[in-house]
């Protein structure tokens, strides 16, 4: 045995983002279960004739054959597994798949194993392919990113001193990690959450997607959670992720 890595693999992904190189070529950022993220291009696929053309597209999961090299992988082979058709069909669910992408590319690790977060991820766009509510698929895709992501909020206690929380209104500070009670809360910045959106975010945490995207919010309690888990993620990111703008632009009351 040389030790030397393979030049080839073959790794199933998802296509997170794709763009434009030179007069045929595109640059992937593909998310694998076993490789993480992988940055590689696929070469005259912008071709109308091209063989890989159709394997490559955004939020499309792929069976790939992947050539090493020096900096980018080259896409040897692709095969659709599933293309996500019926998502990317409908705004709202197209633009939710394409921030849950674009947040698994900011919280990914190049080459380092991710099951877990490919498969929320997979799991997130499986759901929104069926028909799940693209709020609360998101939501759910959220607060599970954080967790797998070493980010993981405190819901169901005390985030700093892990005392049982009383059923009352709570104080979220997303810089301690969650929800803290009376005694813990500091001179942080955060917001005050009700029971209701504290129960909603502790069902999401034991909930599959689907069974959480079935779960009917009233508005206000809708957008307790999301102001919660955007201060999160704004914590994580130390950015606002590009596409929530839009995401919420189009996104249904």
């Amino acid at each position: 045995m040389s030790g030397r890595p393979p030049r080839t693999i073959a790794a199933e992904g998802i296509v997170l983002r794709r763009r434009p190189s030179g007069e045929a070529d595109a640059l992937l950022v593909l998310l694998t279960p076993g490789e993480g993220r992988v940055d590689a291009v696929a070469r005259g696929v912008r071709k109308p004739q091209a063989k890989l053309r159709g394997h490559v597209e955004p939020i499309t999961r792929s069976r790939f054959l992947l050539a090493r090299g020096r900096g980018l992988d080259v896409v040897a082979q692709a095969e659709t597994l599933d293309a996500h058709l019926r998502l990317k069909a409908d705004l709202e669910a197209l633009a939710a798949a394409m921030y849950c992408c674009e947040l698994a590319e900011r919280l990914s690790t190049a080459h380092a194993p991710q099951p877990e977060l490919y498969d929320l991820l997979v799991d997130t766009l499986t759901a929104l392919d069926a028909g799940a509510a693209p709020a609360a698929a998101a939501r759910y895709f959220e607060l599970h990113l954080l967790a797998v992501s070493g980010y993981e909020l405190q819901v169901a206690a005390c985030a700093s001193c892990g005392a049982d929380l009383p059923e009352a209104e709570a104080f979220f500070a997303a810089a301690a990690g969650g929800i803290l009670c009376a005694r813990c809360r500091a001179d942080v910045p955060g917001r005050l959450l009700s029971v209701r959106a504290q129960k909603v975010l502790r069902f999401a945490r034991r909930a599959a997607v689907a069974e959480f995207a079935a779960l009917r919010m009233p508005p206000e309690t809708a957008n307790e959670v999301r102001s919660a888990l955007a201060d999160a993620l704004r914590a994580a990111l130390d950015a606002e992720p590009r596409s929530s703008t839009f995401f919420e632009t189009v996104s249904r009351p």
